[in-house]
């Protein structure tokens, strides 16, 4: 009986410590809620979150729609949006709206772009089209026609070859003048046209009717006799063509723009010409020159050419090639050789009627056959 009772009072006293070790368990979950302490999923505490130091914020100035290159920007164009000021560069990006009216593009601008100094140019700043040339870089114009053009293909940012023709002739050295030279009989002053009386002075007059042009002695093969020839003609000009210049970039077609409320692209005014009759329609528009990036000796290299009455005319160039490859100058004999074309022997016959310049068919000489 004793030691019934002894039992029972060992499972209470286990009962009481069970209870006692839970309420311990329940205190110390309480107090480490309390503390701030978090448990993840799995059972592993995280770090208690520290506190962020406040960043200051200023306004920037962006698009809130599309500015065009060269458009002319008002406040229509533009918002503010809060920016980190240690991160804005100094000097870098507009910070009011007022600030940035009345500027002009360089690029276009897209919804929601920062609007910075370098994208826009001020009243007086320049123009535009300065700002598309490459630094030690400089703009030639040149005229041009469908024919010089490739027929208007290059647009701005091709590249092109320029190509120059021109006539070569033969001068005098001294006189500068073109050859042959031409020739007079003079007489002593005193006498008489055809005497051969003695001089009074130095002094020589000069026949004005008996100019000719110098010629030389030939030998006759028929007659074995010595004759006088002189030319028949000027002097021709012997054509040379070659390529000026190797690789230049297209900055315009046409006129450009000459005030500022004009858009930097709007198509270039263009030259009306006349067309001829039933050949093109009428109103046909063309520009009037092209607009080069080339450096500055070779802007002076066209202008001298063109003043020397060079024909130039373009050519060009694939996309992406800037390759730079030799050529070799183009004269008739360089044609004849390279391409193998004889010189026709002359013949006892010869086709009729005469022919003496070739004319291509126009586009009129054609007869619509029903």
């Amino acid at each position: 009986m004793a030691t019934t009772v002894k039992k029972r009072k060992s499972n209470k006293m286990l009962i009481i410590v069970l209870l006692v070790l839970i309420v311990i368990i329940a205190l110390v979950y309480l107090l480490m809620s309390n503390s701030g302490g978090k448990t993840a999923t799995g059972g592993a505490t995280l770090p208690a979150a520290t506190p962020t130091s406040n960043v200051e914020l200023i306004d920037i100035v962006v698009a809130s729609q599309k500015i065009t290159r060269g458009s002319l920007i008002t406040a229509d164009y533009l918002t503010t949006i809060k920016y980190p000021k240690n991160d804005a560069p100094a000097d870098t990006f507009f910070t009011r709206i007022e600030d940035a009216v009345g500027t002009k593009a360089i690029i276009d601008i897209l919804p929601g772009y920062p609007l910075t100094t370098n994208m826009v140019i001020h009243e007086g700043e320049g123009s535009l089209a300065s700002m598309d040339i490459p630094s030690g870089m400089t703009a030639a114009s040149i005229k041009i026609s469908p024919e010089t053009a490739v027929a208007y293909a290059p647009q701005k940012g091709d590249h092109v070859m320029v190509v120059g023709c021109l006539l070569l002739v033969d001068v005098d050295t001294s006189f500068q003048t073109i050859l042959p030279n031409k020739t007079a009989v003079t007489y002593p002053e005193g006498s008489k046209e055809g005497e051969n009386g003695a001089p009074s002075s130095s002094m020589y007059i000069i026949q004005s009717d008996s100019y000719a042009d110098k010629g030389r002695y030939e030998l006759d093969g028929t007659t074995n006799e010595l004759l006088y020839v002189t030319p028949s003609e000027a002097q021709r000009g012997r054509l040379v063509c070659q390529t000026i210049i190797q690789d230049a970039e297209v900055l315009g077609i046409g006129y450009f723009p000459l005030s500022d409320d004009q858009s930097a692209t709007q198509a270039a005014t263009p030259v009306v010409l006349a067309t001829v009759e039933n050949s093109t329609p009428q109103g046909v528009v063309y520009p009037g020159s092209v607009t080069l990036i080339v450096s500055p000796q070779d802007m002076l290299i066209l202008k001298y050419l063109e003043l020397a009455g060079t024909q130039l005319s373009l050519a060009l160039r694939s996309s992406g090639d800037t390759s730079i490859f030799n050529t070799d100058a183009v004269t008739l004999q360089y044609v004849m050789d390279q391409k193998n074309i004889p010189s026709p022997v002359k013949l006892p016959y010869a086709t009729e009627p005469r022919v003496d310049v070739l004319v291509y068919p126009s586009y009129n000489d054609y007869v619509m056959q029903p």
